[in-house]
């Protein structure tokens, strides 16, 4: 995915002390292995998170990072995945 995609969802962002926590850890994912299209396409839905929980190449790392996407809301995911590449973003400067 990219901003463009984000722009489309209605600019979803929501920074918390858990989304400081879990940015590091989702862009040390492994991006073209269990995690692919949560990491690297950001398909941030309960359908995609689960169906990675399900890949056997999973790691405990990686297992910890869905469980803590599927407990953050939209808005918190999506400010993961973007200040995961980015950790200057600030969504104002899109209004």
């Amino acid at each position: 995915m990219c901003l463009g995609c984000w722009e489309e969802e209605g600019r979803p962002f929501k920074m918390t002390d858990t989304v400081r926590e879990w940015a590091p850890k989702f862009e040390e994912a492994n991006g073209w292995g269990a995690m692919h299209i949560v990491r690297e396409d950001w398909n941030l839905d309960d359908s995609n998170i689960e169906f990675c929980l399900a890949q056997p190449e999973i790691t405990q790392s990686e297992i910890d990072l869905c469980k803590a996407l599927l407990a953050m809301s939209w808005e918190e995911r999506w400010a993961t995945a973007i200040t995961s590449e980015d950790d200057t973003f600030d969504p104002r400067l899109f209004s």
